[in-house]
């Protein structure tokens, strides 16, 4: 008998205790997130405290989390971009991104809500503070992200967003996870289509197509590490061969590499390490608020791929670690970090949630960060590749926030809370990068960001327009009324 409240066939009924009255009382950690239960079609094979059968075995899983989520590289670039910085800042960025991924993740995974959650470097503080280092420059942006940490720990052991949560029922947050799915659905179209080379599309197709064979036609190993094998084989075999594998850069990388603290102190002539100005710190925390959107919404994702109950205690313990993690991140000039869509992909496609892959991954991680040469054999790998394979766990993602979404009342009010949501999420940022680009660039780093983050964008429209039908306007559930 299934006793799982996430899983099809479940006979498990939640219980929560009674909400004290008003909107910002404290609530009991343990309690639910949700009033009523969730299910998702997706089940896990290892859950979050079981362990694979062999080390050698969680070597290969872990190795293949790393894989998906090493957008150090990416991100460092587009960081380097939006700063004007010059790109000899890029080597080092990297590998200090990837040794506060190592320590993140642990945090996380140790200390945090102790979920299968992968930190890594984030897009919407680093486009916050992009333009804070092109305007007040590179002291400036590492005081704000120190900051920025300190504040976002302190929100989540101040447990105020766990007190919130009847603002984000299974509607709204089912509907955030879908937003997460096209969010990952475009990470994997850019990752194929963006060299633009026919050979790379070539690549991209090989994989996807042996990654559904692996899955579908083969067992064991080759099945659950499917998405491992395959991008190592086309990745680094067979790209190999057709010479789209860099091995000349491998081969110029050092093995070994200790970091230090504030590796960019004296870059472009400064003499400080870290300054801190107001504006830098409210320009730049605006982006920890994007952050802190898009975890909540990524801890409901990973619990429901991982048959886990969302409770309360995971929103508040999961910020407050991201946000140690983000000070680390300041210290070791690292871009600052939070949870990781990517890796919700690899459990929901795997079913691999358990937490000692994760953390044995978050030490991979810190070796790449002290092994440049490792972490440029990750590099030198056509993105095509992995985009090809990680398009399948950006499916599985979307369907899973549908899943949670259906299992909330089906009622007028909520089709229009969630399809408002979803809608503003995938076009609003897609109106605003193409013919909505002019316009989109006379709102500020704050609006630009906003309207250009389609999980940003999911989780505040939802909450509104929960708040705005359920609350304002006082619609009941037809569930209810018939009763």
């Amino acid at each position: 008998m299934n006793n799982n409240p996430l899983q099809p066939g479940s006979n498990k009924e939640i219980k929560t205790p009674i909400r004290p009255k008003g909107f910002f009382k404290k609530y009991d950690p343990e309690q639910t997130v949700f009033d009523k239960e969730i299910k998702t079609s997706i089940k896990p094979i290892l859950t979050i405290n079981e362990r694979p059968k062999s080390f050698g075995v969680t070597l290969l899983y872990a190795f293949q989390v790393t894989l998906v989520d090493f957008t150090p590289f990416i991100w460092a670039g587009a960081f380097v971009a939006l700063a004007g910085l010059p790109d000899s800042v890029i080597p080092i960025m990297i590998s200090t991104c990837f040794l506060a991924m190592g320590i993140g993740t642990l945090i996380q995974t140790i200390l945090g809500n102790r979920l299968p959650i992968v930190q890594g470097p984030s897009s919407s503080v680093l486009t916050a503070m992009g333009p804070v280092a092109a305007i007040y420059g590179f002291p400036a942006m590492w005081g704000a992200v120190i900051v920025g940490g300190i504040l976002e720990t302190f929100i989540g052991a101040s447990r105020l967003l766990g007190s919130i949560r009847k603002f984000i029922p299974p509607v709204v947050t089912g509907s955030v996870v879908t937003a997460i799915g096209f969010v990952a659905a475009k990470i994997s179209l850019t990752w194929i289509f963006g060299s633009g080379k026919p050979i790379h599309l070539v690549l991209a197709l090989i994989a996807f197509l042996f990654a559904l064979f692996l899955k579908f036609k083969c067992k064991g190993i080759l099945s659950n590490a499917f998405v491992l094998i395959s991008v190592l084989v086309v990745g680094v075999l067979i790209s190999t061969i057709v010479g789209e594998y860099d091995w000349a850069k491998v081969s110029a990388a050092q093995w070994f590499a200790m970091p230090k603290l504030f590796p960019f102190k004296g870059f472009g002539g400064t003499t400080k390490p870290f300054v801190f100005i107001g504006i830098a710190i409210l320009g730049g925390f605006t982006g920890y608020i994007g952050s802190i959107f898009e975890s909540i919404g990524d801890y409901a994702a990973t619990c429901a791929v991982c048959g886990e109950e969302y409770k309360v205690k995971h929103i508040n313990k999961g910020i407050a670690a991201e946000g140690a993690g983000c000070i680390v991140s300041g210290l070791l000039g690292a871009l600052p970090v939070t949870s990781y869509t990517q890796n919700i992909g690899i459990i929901a496609a795997t079913g691999i949630a358990s937490r000692f892959v994760t953390q044995v991954a978050a030490v991979m991680f810190l070796l790449y960060g002290l092994s440049p040469k490792l972490a440029m054999m990750l590099a030198c790998m056509p993105r095509s590749v992995v985009g090809g394979v990680f398009a399948i766990s950006a499916s599985l993602i979307m369907f899973s926030g549908i899943d949670v979404v259906i299992s909330d009342t089906r009622d007028f009010a909520n089709n229009l809370i969630s399809g408002t949501a979803i809608g503003f999420a995938v076009m609003l940022p897609f109106y605003a990068t193409t013919t909505g680009a002019k316009w989109a660039n006379t709102l500020g780093s704050f609006g630009k960001m906003y309207v250009t983050n389609s999980i940003f964008i999911a989780v505040t429209v939802g909450i509104v327009m929960n708040i705005l039908i359920r609350y304002v306007f006082n619609a009941k559930s037809e569930e209810n009324d018939k009763t």
